[in-house]
């Protein structure tokens, strides 16, 4: 059993990924928490403090790579492996709620009305951008 306290109710946020080297990432309030499935440890990867607060998290199909979204706009790119933030990458203005991986490339949906797709090989905030979604 996993306890989860303060884990937020919201069908347009995404707080619980799975990765494929068995790591549950749960996001709760301004904390990301990490539980390894074979040993049943958990860690705390990080805390946004009080201004913020996450809300989507994704781990890449390879690798120790994770992302989360912020409730400020803001998408961080995590080494799990090393326990360290390595970038984080702009162009939102509003909460991140969506977010997928295909091997470098990563897309972020956002309440500003807009899916970023980004290369996470090249030194920009993002490679294209759609505009025009509802919600």
């Amino acid at each position: 059993m996993l306890d989860a306290p303060a884990l937020q109710d919201d069908y347009y946020l995404n707080l619980i990924d799975w990765s494929s080297q068995n790591l549950l990432a749960v996001g709760l309030s301004s904390s990301v928490y990490l539980w390894n499935a074979n040993n049943s440890k958990v860690n705390k990867l990080c805390d946004l403090g009080i201004s913020d607060s996450t809300t989507s998290v994704a781990w890449s199909m390879k690798g120790p790579l994770f992302s989360l979204g912020t409730n400020s706009g803001d998408v961080q790119i995590w080494d799990v492996v090393k326990m360290k933030k390595t970038r984080t990458l702009t162009g939102h203005t509003n909460r991140v709620g969506a977010i997928s991986w295909n091997s470098t490339l990563l897309s972020t949906g956002s309440r500003d009305k807009t899916i970023l797709h980004r290369d996470l090989r090249v030194n920009s905030p993002f490679i294209s951008k759609l505009v025009g979604h509802k919600q």
